[in-house]
């Protein structure tokens, strides 16, 4: 099953819950990918706060690329995880009938220590969703 995960810019929630899933499942069968077609060109990798609570879980995401949403990403999806509004949302995306929406805090730009609670948060979930 191919799960995909998506927030605002690929540079916090997304890349956060891509790598629970695949270190609890063993697998690569999780991405992640942004709705803002201009973090890619802001950000290479995720945030310095999203790579250092990561690694305090032993996940290393300093590799990741952040990418934003296709068409084709949706399309290849079997369960996607939206952690943005839905009206910010590509119609391609909103229009998805394989989405589940997370209502979770943006982290982007606060402390580490909210990057850890919001961490938490999306630990738990995709524990929650892996026990499905």
């Amino acid at each position: 099953m191919k799960i995909l995960f998506i927030c605002c810019g690929n540079v916090c929630r997304s890349q956060i819950a891509e790598g629970y899933y695949n270190f609890f499942t063993k697998s690569n069968n999780a991405s992640s990918a942004g709705i803002s077609d201009s973090t890619p060109l802001k950000y290479s990798h995720p945030t310095k706060e999203v790579i250092q609570i990561m690694e305090e879980e032993g996940i290393d995401t300093s590799k990741k690329i952040v990418k934003s949403i296709t068409k084709e990403m949706v399309d290849n999806a079997d369960k996607i995880f939206v952690m943005c509004p839905k009206e910010r949302c590509p119609n391609f995306l909103s229009d998805s009938n394989k989405n589940t929406f997370w209502d979770i805090d943006d982290p982007y730009d606060t402390s580490i220590e909210n990057h850890r609670r919001v961490r938490d948060e999306i630990k738990k979930r995709v524990g929650q969703l892996i026990e499905k």
